[in-house]
């Protein structure tokens, strides 16, 4: 049963972590390409002898699709029976992946481009072009429309999955993360206007498109995380090493929390608990929401990216 785990991609050493949230003792390494070794197909081939597991999701029914920067290709995995099932070529150094309606998005970064794959048949339905360096993905299901981040590319595509438009907002600086709420979407940027490393948190009308900042931060921030049901918003600071925690109502820092290191990506459970991933401590550290302290600190593989949870 996978209730109550916790599934972490290492892109350096081409592994998944799986770790029993509530037996934090019981971690298990699965090894990728002792799987394709093992799997006795011979329509299992790497285009490179790195595979870089970077992000993943999960269907609901058993399976999870996990991006490879470094193969250009999404795994299907069985990850309970630990096999792969099927590969998948896509564009260049694929990260971002979402889920909607038994399709699968990627963002491939190297590549500009968003793929788009039928999960029943596994196939690639098509790519589609966007601006440079693509990093982020958001599906808004309610309208039928995907937001896509051009981390190099200073925009934001726009894609109609009815209509199959594809519209682009321009931007003053690069966006890195989004995060849609009702009407408004919460935007992390990279500010490029000066030698030091600075960032800010804008919001944007859905409608008309017109962005405002609301908070402005010094140093690098590579995700950001929003609690539903309320104004918490976390980012981590890969430059110092910091999780951040603010009221995004009020514009205030409510706290920093040294993790050391460069944390990564983030996830919640749905509870009390952050989930962030280290690439230079090569841990997973748990943070408790409510008393807002490090539970724990977990090791992983090399390089650890994406988190999936399973409540």
């Amino acid at each position: 049963m996978l209730n109550g785990k916790i599934i972490v991609a290492n892109t350096g050493d081409d592994t998944l972590t799986c770790i029993d949230f509530k037996k934090r003792g019981e971690v298990e390494t699965i090894d990728l390409k002792e799987l394709i070794k093992n799997n006795g197909e011979t329509n299992f081939s790497l285009d490179s002898s790195f595979i870089g597991p970077y992000e993943m999701v999960s269907n609901g029914e058993g399976s999870i699709y996990c991006t490879n920067a470094y193969d250009n290709s999404v795994f299907k995995i069985d990850i309970e029976n630990k096999k792969i099932i099927d590969v998948i070529s896509v564009g260049s150094c694929p990260t971002c992946i979402r889920y909607f309606k038994h399709h699968l998005y990627i963002a491939n970064s190297d590549s500009n481009s968003i793929s788009i794959i039928d999960e029943e048949r596994f196939s690639l339905i098509e790519n589609i072009p966007v601006g440079e360096k693509p990093t982020d993905i958001e599906i808004d299901g309610d309208k039928m429309k995907i937001y896509v981040a051009n981390n190099n590319g200073y925009s934001i595509n726009i894609i109609d999955l009815m209509g199959k438009d594809n519209e682009v907002i321009k931007l003053n600086n690069n966006p890195i993360k989004m995060l849609l709420e009702g009407k408004h979407m919460y935007i992390l940027f990279s500010v490029n206007n000066s030698t030091l490393g600075n960032s800010n948190i804008s919001v944007m009308d859905l409608k008309t498109y017109e962005k405002h900042e609301i908070f402005d931060l010094k140093g690098i921030f590579n995700t950001m995380l929003k609690i539903n049901g309320s104004e918490l918003i976390f980012l981590t600071n890969i430059d110092n090493g910091y999780l951040y925690r603010i009221d995004i109502k009020k514009r205030n820092l409510l706290s920093k929390t040294h993790l050391t290191g460069m944390p990564n990506k983030l996830e919640w459970d749905g509870d009390n608990t952050l989930f962030i991933t280290n690439i230079s401590t090569n841990t997973l550290t748990l943070f408790d929401i409510h008393d807002n302290k490090i539970i724990d600190s977990i090791r992983v593989g090399h390089e650890p990216n994406g988190i999936l949870i399973f409540n």
